[in-house]
């Protein structure tokens, strides 16, 4: 990378406009976001689809992509005087560390709150994809939105749980840099987003149990129950998640997440 490149990339980076650390904590539901001109990673993003989408181009920018990461690194290094090569002698170790982390990582998946939630997003991702055609062709857009906030958290939700639940367990047992007493911790960060996916989730659901519009008898009841289980669980296992103040979103806000004036 050239230095100039990495100046400008840093440049973008520490533009004032821009919110640190918004994409976080956030859906990524880039579509309905306020804050798309102050995230870096939306802009990122947009920057890299606007180029061509065919095989050949999409190898280029993961390699682009690739290489910036690396050159930004040696980059960083140099100015720094980090000896890179000292660091790459501490390999085996590194490595040792990251199978340890997987096995952490396989024993957090089997947590009955990362159960629970996977179990809520696969019911969720199978009904949305059997009910679109359906919904669409009766063109009622109220559960049309109902059904896509359905489909759209369904998979998240369960990211940000497991998030939560290995964030806590590696503050906690491994040495994580963390304090678990703090507020604004990771961990409870991706509590809060998964609560808030949550709430969104089941008003989506209640539309569908509306009269007239339920179109699989007792599954919604069903993914309510699920999802009001998997909010009490997330709530007695992060009590402080909801005051977590979200870069961008929250400021201002009180411990339930609603805005105050």
């Amino acid at each position: 990378m050239l230095p100039s490149d990495f100046d400008r990339l840093v440049a973008r980076a520490s533009d004032p406009r821009l919110i640190p650390g918004i994409y976080n904590y956030c859906d990524r539901w880039c579509q309905r976001c306020p804050f798309t001109d102050r995230c870096l990673t939306f802009l990122d993003n947009q920057e890299a689809e606007s180029a061509p989408a065919d095989a050949e181009s999409l190898a280029r920018r993961v390699r682009a992509s690739l290489q910036r990461t690396l050159g930004t690194i040696h980059e960083i290094a140099r100015r720094e005087n980090v000896d890179l090569d000292a660091i790459e002698a501490d390999a085996a170790s590194a490595d040792a560390a990251s199978s340890a982390a997987a096995d952490a990582g396989d024993r957090h998946q089997h947590d009955p709150l990362v159960v629970s939630a996977r179990e809520y997003g696969d019911l969720a991702w199978r009904l949305a994809r059997a009910l679109g055609p359906i919904v669409a062709a009766r063109g009622d857009q109220t559960v049309i939105d109902a059904l896509d906030v359905i489909d759209w958290f369904s998979s998240m939700i369960g990211t940000k749980v497991y998030r939560a639940v290995s964030g806590m367990a590696f503050a906690r047992e491994e040495g994580g840099v963390e304090a678990p007493d703090d507020v604004q911790t990771d961990f409870n960060g991706s509590a809060k987003a998964a609560l808030l996916g949550v709430a969104e989730s089941r008003r989506a659901w209640t539309v569908l149990m509306a009269e007239g519009r339920a179109t699989a008898d007792g599954v919604p009841a069903q993914a309510v129950r699920m999802l009001d289980a998997l909010d009490g669980g997330v709530r007695a296992r992060f009590p402080r998640a909801m005051a977590f103040a979200r870069p961008g979103f929250d400021e201002g806000s009180d411990v339930n997440g609603r805005r105050q004036s």
